[in-house]
């Protein structure tokens, strides 16, 4: 097994010897779990490390069929240990395949709640550090009662909203976006539509949702594609094409400081319901 510590620290030697931006940052949400988000990830991070590219997955999902399950890997070590300091960094990242690696967060996110101002500092000098070893953090979210996002998920600057091609995943993909716009002031989302039945049908679907989503929110959605089966297909190329580059200070990819993602989302899930 490759000493993944010893990795990063070679990969940010040359990065601040080149200055190489960081690692862009991905949260991939939805707003229900049957659309593919999980397999869509997979995807895209295998196709992203094929071709070069460095890829850390943080898996927030304890569920049968989460990242580490799709693997036949078992959970070592969770985030929540590395940032309450029962482990290294090196304890925590879990190698896949070459350029490409895994950490379990799913106790990191079901136990958030008890986080205070000193946990969110550890969680930055940790994400500051995974994004000089790597060229993309993706990090498949899990959505939870009274609080559908994470702060984890919240401080990654792209959201990828996976959206299921049927008229409740549509509805839910929505509330989502909407309850993310007013109670976390996210302005821009990406937007994977899976399973349609043609490009022109998930082209119909992204424009109705980036018009009302304008016309009611204010906000900005940005078209990553359209994936017929989230199990073969990926949306590698529009990540590397369409998004930033991150500077070295955080801007524009990188994390952005989580201590003001950890306020709660109030009755989250009760008003994610109510835009249903």
């Amino acid at each position: 097994m490759p000493d993944v510590a010893l990795e990063m620290d070679q990969a940010a030697g040359l990065r601040r010897l080149f200055r190489a931006p960081a690692a862009r940052a991905v949260a991939f949400v939805s707003g229900r779990d049957a659309c593919g988000r999980t397999k869509l990830l997979l995807r895209t991070a295998a196709a992203l490390a094929k071709a070069g590219e460095g890829v850390v997955i943080i898996d927030e999902n304890s569920g049968k069929e989460n990242v580490h399950s799709a693997f036949g890997m078992k959970v070592r070590r969770d985030l929540l240990d590395l940032v309450n300091g029962a482990c290294s960094i090196e304890g925590v990242v879990q190698p896949i395949a070459p350029r490409l690696s895994v950490i379990a967060a799913a106790r990191f996110a079901s136990a958030e709640g008890q986080f205070n101002a000193s946990t969110a500092e550890k969680l930055d000098a940790v994400l500051r550090q995974l994004q000089e070893g790597c060229s993309y953090v993706l990090i498949d979210c899990t959505s939870r009662d009274g609080q559908p996002l994470s702060s984890l998920a919240s401080a990654a600057p792209h959201m990828a909203v996976v959206v299921a091609a049927q008229g409740s995943g549509i509805t839910r993909a929505y509330a989502l976006i909407k309850l993310l716009a007013i109670e976390r002031g996210r302005a821009g989302f990406h937007i994977a539509i899976t399973r349609p039945r043609s490009e022109q049908e998930a082209l119909s679907i992204f424009h109705n949702m980036r018009q009302t989503a304008r016309e009611h929110l204010g906000v900005r959605l940005d078209y990553l594609g359209c994936v017929r089966d989230p199990a073969v297909d990926h949306v590698a190329e529009a990540l590397q094409s369409r998004l930033p580059l991150a500077s070295e200070g955080g801007d524009h990819g990188g994390f952005l400081p989580v201590a003001g993602a950890l306020r709660p989302l109030a009755a989250g899930a009760k008003r994610l319901e109510s835009v249903l």
